[in-house]
C-alpha cells in the first residue's frame, strides 16, 4: 500500500506522539503518519511523571483524556543522595502540585489513541525498514509491504535514533550507564513514595506502578554489571541486600519481570537537518537521575513541531535553525546539572563508578 503524506514519524512514545499532536494544534492541513514498532503491550522504562508535565498537557490539549485514565498520584519522592538518611520532597510544598506513577506502556498508549484520534494515521505493531530520500522528500518503507512518500522525517526513535543515523548523524554517548530493572506485585501497606539511594557501585530506585506492580532498578556501568552478573537475579539480590532503604520497599519472592536497558547520556551534534529532525531521546537522552525523561520527550516534541510547522510550505530553514540552538543549549544546561549532582555524592570518591563521573575524561 502507497501514501503520499506531509510528515513521517518513526517511533510512537513520548516524543513521537508529541510531534504528532503538536502538528495538528498548529498545523492541521498537515497529513501525518506515526510508525510504532510495537502494539504498547511490553514494559517500557520510565514510571514517574512530575507534576510539571500539566502545562505541556494543556499545550498539547490533553489534560482532561489524560485526567479521565485516572494515573496514580505520586506525592512524594525520598532520596539517600549525599547523606546516610532519606530526605523527602513532598508534593504538598511544589506549586506544581503532585505528580503521577505511570504504567509506560498504558501512558504511551494513551498518547497514541489521542493522536489516532486527532486524525493521525497509527501504524502499530510496524517497523521502519528502510528510509532513503527521493525527489519528493522520503521514502519511508514499512514492514508489511506498505510504502510512504512524506517530505518531512521525524525520528522519534528513541536512544537508538536510527533514522538520524541512516542520515549519517549517530548520537555521541557520554558514559555506558545501564539499567537492571525488576518488576514485583505490590504488597499492601508498601512504601508509595519513589525511592533513590546512592549505593558502592551505582544507584538505586524504586516506585510503585499504576495497578499492583513495583519497579526497582540498579543503575551501574557494563563491566560492574558483569563481573557481578546483574543480570542474575541472585547477583542483582545482592546488591539490593546491601542497601539501607530500598530492599525494605521491595518484596521479597521471585521477580515476576526483568528488563535490561541502556540509560547514559547521548546527544546527536546536529539534532536537525533538510527535510528531518530528531526529538526526544533520539536528539538528547538524559540520565534517569534527572527525573525528566518523559517531559524532556514531550518538550522536546512539542519544539520539533514547530520547526517542522515553519518549515512548511517553502522549505525554510529558520525553524530548524531555532531548534538545533534550542537542543544545544538545554544539553548544556542538563550536562552541567548533572555534574553538580553525581559530585553531591562523596561516599564511594574510590569506586570506579562515581570515580568516572567526579572526574569525566
Amino acid at each position: 500500500m502507497q501514501y503520499r503524506l506531509d510528515v513521517a514519524i518513526a517511533g510512537g512514545g513520548p516524543a513521537g506522539c508529541a510531534v504528532a499532536l503538536s502538528l495538528r494544534n498548529r498545523a492541521p492541513h498537515l497529513s501525518i503518519a506515526l510508525i510504532e514498532q510495537t502494539n504498547y503491550e511490553t514494559a517500557r522504562p520510565g514510571e514517574v511523571l512530575p507534576g510539571a508535565v500539566r502545562a505541556l498537557f494543556e499545550n498539547l490539549g490533553i489534560t482532561e483524556a489524560f485526567e479521565r485514565e485516572q494515573w496514580r498520584p505520586a506525592h512524594a519522592v525520598a532520596c539517600a543522595w549525599g547523606t546516610p538518611v532519606l530526605a523527602e520532597n513532598h508534593s504538598i510544598y511544589s506549586w506544581q502540585g503532585h505528580g503521577w506513577h505511570l504504567d509506560r506502556a498504558k501512558f504511551d498508549g494513551f498518547l497514541a489513541n489521542q493522536a489516532e484520534a486527532r486524525g493521525v494515521i497509527m501504524f502499530s505493531g510496524k517497523r521502519v525498514d528502510g528510509v532513503d530520500r527521493n525527489d519528493g522528500g522520503w521514502l519511508v518503507r514499512v514492514s508489511g509491504g506498505t510504502a510512504i512518500h512524506a517530505r518531512f522525517i521525524v525520528d522519534a526513535t528513541g536512544r537508538a535514533a536510527s533514522i538520524a543515523r541512516h542520515i549519517g548523524s549517530p548520537p555521541v554517548s557520554l558514559d555506558p550507564l545501564i539499567g537492571f530493572s525488576r518488576f514485583f506485585p505490590a504488597c499492601e501497606g508498601s512504601d508509595p513514595r519513589t525511592l533513590i539511594e546512592a549505593a558502592a557501585d551505582g544507584w538505586w530506585y524504586t516506585a510503585p506502578l499504576t495497578g499492583t506492580h513495583r519497579v526497582a532498578t540498579f543503575m551501574t556501568d557494563p563491566d560492574i554489571a558483569r563481573q557481578y552478573r546483574l543480570d542474575r537475579e541472585s547477583g542483582w539480590r545482592q546488591f539490593l541486600d546491601r542497601t539501607s532503604f530500598i530492599r525494605t520497599a521491595v518484596p521479597g519472592g521471585q521477580s515476576v519481570g526483568a528488563m535490561v536497558r541502556p540509560a547514559g547520556s547521548a546527544y546527536l551534534r546536529e539534532p536537525a537537518g533538510d527535510g528531518w529532525i530528531a526529538a526526544g531521546d533520539a536528539a538528547c537522552a538524559h540520565d534517569p537521575l534527572s527525573g525528566q525523561g518523559i517531559m524532556q520527550s514531550l518538550r522536546s516534541g512539542i519544539l520539533a513541531s514547530y520547526a517542522i510547522a515553519d518549515w512548511f510550505p517553502d522549505a525554510s530553514a529558520a525553524g530548524l535553525e531555532r531548534y538545533r540552538h534550542l537542543t544545544k543549549r538545554g544539553w548544556s544546561g542538563y550536562l552541567a546539572a548533572r555534574h553538580r549532582y553525581y559530585l553531591e555524592e562523596k561516599g564511594w570518591p574510590e569506586q570506579s563508578f562515581w570515580q568516572r563521573r567526579h572526574h569525566p575524561g
